[in-house]
């Protein structure tokens, strides 16, 4: 059908990306990063099925504590009981319970899918992601919450995390970099879905407190921890063209306000520095300038990891609303069998505009540019 030949080119099938990949691969199309419908398809086979890293402990540690989140327009609530147990809910008029994880250094994530046992176990994304070797030099129980902050701006969630995944830009636009990290011998490592960061420090940097760990997090969030603080960073979506960086951090218990200011001070002039690179971006993308071009397997191997796994999650999801005739919400609560395909049908009609899911066709008249699939050429 036409509307699938827009999105994803004559297949539905992600071309898959060798871990021995030596030529470029086309990246995600500009059209992604701009279309109505391609974000509605993130929310739909992204933001409600999959597992997001939210906060940690330290944010909700006595009972009765709660923070709401959001994600990508789902909002939820995460929260202590009266019985020392952390649990996350919808933001609905029934306050729908969400499933919940805490790895083993108390980072929680929440998983929105409806379903009693979630499609995507979290293990099957981020198996050991919680017990990097690097890890064994900080204690997270020595940690508290000090603090938030945000930044808004006019970029897709995407731009942020190609930007934050890759560091040719870093020598050049953040100072600061080379004052915690050796650039030259910066690389990643990627794995289902997390991608490590590495920059050996030198011991100066070091005995200064900048022993420091990086993880991104698929989809949409990272952690940067050193002795005396860690960050949580998190790339909230608001609309295709517009999101939030929204930031926790944390600081140890036994850090010296000088030592704990150098550090946070310092990664906030380095995002704010990001994001006005961000903003210019998502202009050349809105305006045109840019289709997609390519990304080289190994001087962006972070990016190339992000963009195929966003490839891969999203045709898989959309290969089964076409086979299932309809949208596929799983964060939506279930609605009884009887009534379910009519509920749907409207649904989807009053988000559409259309009369039933089988008119997509008529989707493409709304969406630009090219969007087939990756190759490698």
């Amino acid at each position: 059908m036409s509307f699938l030949r827009n999105w994803f080119g004559t297949t539905t099938t992600a071309p898959e990306v060798q871990k021995d990949q030596k030529t470029p691969v086309r990246a995600l199309p500009a059209s992604w990063y701009t279309s109505q419908d391609m974000y509605e398809l993130e929310r739909r086979s992204i933001f409600s099925r999959k597992w997001l890293l939210t906060t940690h402990k330290h944010r909700v540690p006595n009972a009765g504590d709660w923070v709401q989140y959001d994600a990508a327009g789902y909002k939820f609530i995460v929260s202590q009981d009266e019985q020392g147990n952390i649990k996350a809910y919808l933001h609905d008029n029934d306050l729908s319970p969400v499933h919940v994880h805490i790895d083993r250094n108390g980072f929680i994530w929440v998983n929105l899918d409806s379903k009693e046992t979630p499609e995507v176990a979290w293990k099957d994304d981020f198996d050991g992601v919680d017990e990097q070797p690097r890890f064994d030099y900080y204690n997270f129980d020595d940690y508290h919450f000090d603090h938030t902050w945000d930044m808004e701006g006019d970029f897709n969630w995407k731009i942020l995390a190609d930007n934050y995944n890759e560091c040719y830009h870093c020598q050049v636009a953040h100072p600061d970099i080379p004052t915690i990290a050796d650039l030259s011998s910066y690389y990643v490592k990627t794995k289902d879905g997390h991608i490590q960061h590495y920059g050996a420090q030198r011991q100066e940097q070091i005995d200064k407190g900048f022993r420091i760990a990086t993880t991104y997090f698929w989809p949409n969030a990272s952690c940067n921890v050193s002795p005396n603080f860690f960050f949580m960073q998190r790339f909230t979506p608001v609309i295709p063209t517009k999101s939030v960086m929204r930031y926790e951090v944390y600081r140890h218990n036994d850090a010296t306000d000088e030592d704990f200011n150098l550090i946070s001070d310092m990664y906030k002039r380095i995002m704010s520095e990001d994001k006005y690179l961000c903003i210019h971006t998502q202009k050349n993308l809105n305006a045109g300038v840019f289709v997609n071009g390519l990304l080289h397997p190994e001087m962006e191997m972070g990016p190339l990891h992000f963009q195929s796994t966003v490839r891969e999650v999203v045709i898989e999801h959309f290969n089964k609303e076409q086979a299932a005739g309809h949208e596929i919400w799983p964060a939506k609560q279930e609605v009884s069998s009887v009534d379910a395909p009519a509920v749907a049908e409207a649904d989807i009609a009053i988000r559409t505009g259309m009369d039933t899911y089988a008119d997509a066709d008529n989707l493409q008249e709304s969406l630009t540019g090219n969007l087939a699939p990756a190759i490698a050429v």
